[in-house]
C-alpha cells in the first residue's frame, strides 16, 4: 500500500540528511511505522525534541530531521486533498445544539501561531500581532457543525485583519446563498458573502 509513497519519504530522508544543518548522523534508524508514531507525538502532545530523543533512543538531530521529513511528506501527500464537505452531508450530521441553527455550513475563525521575528523592521511589523504581542502567522480554519475540519487557509502576517484573510481565503466561493456561516462577534465578514448570516451566537 505504501510503496510509492515510502520512496517518496525515503527521498525526502535522503534529503533531509544531506542538509548542512544536520550536525550528526542519527544512533537508531528508526522503521516508518516508529518515526510516524513519533511525528504525531509531537504534534498531539507537543513533546520537546530531547524527551521524543530519550523515548525513541536516537539522537536530538535524527528526531527534529524525522520531524521535518514527515512534514514535508504529509504536505505534499494532502496538501492538495479537498477537505469541504458538501452541505447535504454537513446537515445529515447536524448536531442537535445546532437545532436552532440548520443551515450552518461551517464555522469560522482565526488562529496565530508564534514565529521567530525577523531582522528586517518592515517584515517586524508585518508579522507582529497586537493581540499576541508577538511576531506570529495568521490563518482562518473552518469547521463543520459536527467537528470535523472542512477549511484552512493560507498563512498570512499576524497584522492582517481576521476579515483581509477571509476575502483572501477563497473561501467565498463555496459557499452558496443556501448556506450560512457561523462566526465571532468580531469577525466582521457580513457584507463580504451572499449565503445566510453570520449567525453570532452568544456563546462564541
Amino acid at each position: 500500500m505504501m510503496n510509492g509513497k515510502e520512496k517518496r519519504l525515503a527521498f525526502q530522508r535522503a534529503s533531509s540528511a544531506s542538509s548542512p544543518n544536520s550536525s550528526q548522523p542519527s544512533t537508531t534508524k528508526l522503521p516508518p511505522i516508529d518515526e510516524l508514531l513519533l511525528f504525531l507525538m509531537h504534534l498531539s502532545v507537543g513533546l520537546h525534541l530531547r524527551d521524543l530523543a530519550e523515548r525513541f533512543g536516537i539522537h536530538r538531530t535524527t528526531v527534529s530531521r524525522t520531524i521535518s521529513t514527515w512534514t514535508h511528506f504529509l504536505y505534499q501527500l494532502l496538501g492538495s486533498k479537498r477537505l469541504w464537505i458538501p452541505r447535504e452531508v454537513v446537515k445529515a450530521h447536524l448536531p442537535p445544539e445546532f437545532s436552532a441553527f440548520p443551515d450552518t455550513q461551517v464555522v469560522l475563525d482565526c488562529t496565530q501561531v508564534f514565529c521567530q521575528t525577523p531582522s528586517s523592521l518592515l517584515l517586524q511589523s508585518e508579522v507582529f500581532s497586537a493581540y499576541k504581542s508577538h511576531a506570529t502567522f495568521k490563518a482562518m480554519i473552518g469547521m463543520a457543525p459536527h467537528g470535523a475540519i472542512t477549511f484552512v487557509s493560507g498563512l498570512s502576517a499576524g497584522s492582517m485583519s481576521d476579515r483581509e484573510i477571509f476575502k483572501l481565503s477563497g473561501i467565498v466561493s463555496l459557499l452558496t446563498p443556501d448556506m450560512a456561516i457561523m462566526v465571532d462577534k468580531g469577525f466582521l465578514v457580513d457584507n463580504l458573502v451572499e449565503c445566510k448570516g453570520p449567525d453570532t451566537p452568544h456563546t462564541l
